[in-house]
């Protein structure tokens, strides 16, 4: 439920008087406000209950709205039956978000019997609407063939309809298809004007994916600051591929930053602890180096060994999964490894 436009308590009251009046916009409106605690003390119950009192009136967000606390269970016993009949009245009106959650019923068979080929009309009807989120999810239908041919040419042309209003998402896939040439003609400049769009929106694959063509000057000017930077920036959104690569940076001192040996522990350590071996065998030869050297790194002991024991567990590939065996072997009989 998106958020209200209400500037204050006063408007609260008033909103509160006409709902008891019966004034259906009223009820939807305070409804959303008690379902998101805004301007009021959250409470899906009486949230429900407005939204349901506004929905019998033939509200179409009230009915949407009130499918969705079915749905989900709040304020109202779970009910993926009375969510799909909800969402039905008011996806047949036209109600754009209402015929997406539809086609998501018909997607999963959740009150409704398993239908891909309606889900994917009614995605389709929802996105001729010019919803943008709605545009975005029936581009990834496009995108993957999933419950309609496969079509990067229309996944495409879908990407940049809801990138134009501001999807960062869409942006980031636009910006994949331009630079595989997926849909479209291969153009790495065409590529990284959504790019910077979505890293300006604070997108993390956007932002690390920018960094990547700043480094290599693909598309846009090469530029090592603005990689570090847009690196970074992915990086403390605990993005971990963006964690390795700042890791990388301030390891060699590379994109005109000052080698930085600790800086680069922290981060490879952030990657690692995410579970991915690759990162996790990084970080090991990182702190190995340094402690041959005489240079330990801040690091607790067996830290290694955990990262290592880690990664022989969780990769599925083989090569990284031996290798990783053969390090943690070493520690076999290392008195400060535990």
């Amino acid at each position: 439920l998106r958020a209200s436009s209400l500037p204050g308590a006063m408007d609260v009251t008033a909103l509160r008087r006409k709902a008891d009046q019966g004034d259906a916009e009223a009820q939807h409106t305070l409804g959303g406000c008690y379902y998101r605690g805004e301007h009021v003390t959250q409470d899906y119950a009486k949230a429900a209950d407005l939204l349901r009192r506004a929905a019998d009136q033939g509200h179409l967000g009230a009915q949407y709205n009130y499918g969705i606390c079915c749905r989900d269970g709040k304020g109202v016993p779970q009910g993926d039956r009375e969510a799909a009949r909800l969402f039905r009245r008011a996806a047949n009106k036209g109600h754009a978000d209402a015929q997406c959650a539809l086609a998501q019923c018909y997607d999963f068979g959740r009150g409704m019997p398993l239908d891909h080929d309606e889900a994917a009309r009614l995605y389709r009807r929802a996105a001729e609407q010019g919803n943008p989120v709605r545009q975005f999810s029936l581009g990834n239908c496009y995108r993957h063939g999933k419950d309609v041919p496969q079509d990067d040419r229309e996944a495409t042309r879908l990407f940049g309809l809801a990138a134009d209003q501001g999807v960062p998402d869409a942006m980031f896939n636009l910006t994949v298809h331009c630079a595989l040439g997926k849909g479209v003609p291969q153009d790495d400049a065409k590529a990284a004007r959504p790019y910077r769009l979505a890293a300006e929106q604070s997108h993390a694959d956007a932002q690390t994916n920018l960094g990547t063509h700043c480094a290599m000057g693909k598309g846009v000017p090469q530029d090592d600051a603005e990689a570090a930077r847009y690196y970074r920036l992915a990086a403390e959104q605990g993005l971990a591929k963006a964690q390795y690569n700042y890791g990388t940076v301030c390891e060699h001192g590379e994109c005109g930053l000052p080698q930085d040996l600790d800086e680069a522990a922290r981060y490879y350590r952030l990657a690692a602890e995410q579970g991915l071996a690759l990162f996790q065998l990084h970080l090991d030869g990182l702190l190995t180096e340094e402690a041959a050297a005489g240079r330990a790194l801040p690091a607790a002991p067996g830290e290694a060994a955990r990262f290592l024991a880690q990664a022989v567990q969780r990769t599925e590939d083989e090569e990284v999964r031996l290798e990783a065996l053969a390090v943690l072997s070493e520690y076999a009989h290392d008195p400060d490894v535990v």
